[in-house]
């Protein structure tokens, strides 16, 4: 049936896949599997990789032989050709120039016309919008605060990618100061300690002796400065925000005070998926077989 259709997120460090079901916007139970990827691997260890977590996917659910694939993937990426675009950049490099779709629909043996690719930000506001957090709300920004700043806007039914990782900001760009990197090279040089991942610093930050609460305010306050332009801009009526859920109460009260203090009350959610959002969103790349029969 059409109502089911594969979803897949492509991180930096792994790849999720799942069955979705249209009709429920949830994941088929017992059909996700999670693997670890190498951003960096040869171009047939990643498409290996894919589509290995693809098929288990797609094997472990009752129906079996799916015919439709939706693919969040990171950009920069020609994502109506599928061709990516990654270059100079520490990632998926093997694939730069290649058409994904062409090499997935080889593998997975499908028309690569039935299969879609996205960016991961709309994919992630998708699959949060599908499943009611956004009830209510037509004008939504949505972030991914992680390896990377991801963001989208839910504008009249569609989520787009808003593409604001390059947006300018401080003399630079808005990812220099929201990603991952910031966090820890901001940690560095305040106790000389390189933080080798989010969770640590997480950590670090929870139980250090008030350093790391002093680098996610500082961090909060860059995130309020850049969202009191763009919820203007857009005349956002809500904010989601994923990817750093675990440090949320750290940064997050600095983020809504200055908002506050320009009069901004917008209110921001926190995402509550995780991983699933960009899974189910990439599926309903395919929305419009949630009526259809066949």
């Amino acid at each position: 049936m059409s109502r089911y259709v594969a979803g897949v997120e492509v991180h930096l460090e792994r790849v999720e896949t799942a069955v979705i079901d249209l009709h429920t916007n949830s994941i088929v139970p017992g059909t996700s599997r999670h693997t670890f990827i190498n951003a960096q691997e040869s171009v047939e260890n990643l498409l290996n990789c894919w589509t290995a977590s693809i098929t288990k996917s797609v094997n472990a659910h009752p129906g079996g032989d799916l015919k439709y694939v939706g693919v969040a993937i990171p950009g920069p990426f020609d994502y109506e050709n599928g061709i990516a675009l990654m270059k100079n950049m520490g990632k998926f490099e093997a694939l730069y120039g290649l058409n994904v779709k062409e090499l997935l629909s080889e593998r997975i043996n499908i028309p690569k016309e039935n299969i879609r690719t996205a960016n991961n930000a709309p994919c992630f506001l998708h699959g949060e919008i599908v499943n009611g957090l956004a009830d209510g709300y037509s004008n939504v920004l949505g972030f991914i605060l992680s390896a990377g700043l991801g963001s989208a806007r839910f504008y009249q039914g569609v989520a787009t990618d808003a593409d604001l990782w390059k947006a300018h900001f401080k003399g630079s760009i808005a990812n220099d100061y929201l990603d991952n990197s910031w966090l820890a090279r901001r940690y560095a040089e305040f106790t000389g300690h390189e933080a080798k991942s989010i969770q640590e610093l997480t950590e670090l930050a929870k139980t250090d002796d008030g350093i790391g609460q002093l680098v996610f305010g500082e961090y909060g306050e860059n995130f309020a400065i850049f969202l009191a332009e763009y919820v203007k801009k857009f005349d956002t009526d809500l904010v989601v925000v994923g990817g750093h859920n675990e440090a949320w109460d750290l940064f997050i009260s600095h983020v809504k005070d200055r908002l506050q203090d320009k009069n901004i009350n917008v209110p921001i959610r926190a995402a509550k998926l995780g991983d699933k959002a960009a899974v189910i969103g990439a599926g309903f790349l395919w929305e419009e077989l949630k009526n259809n029969p066949a």
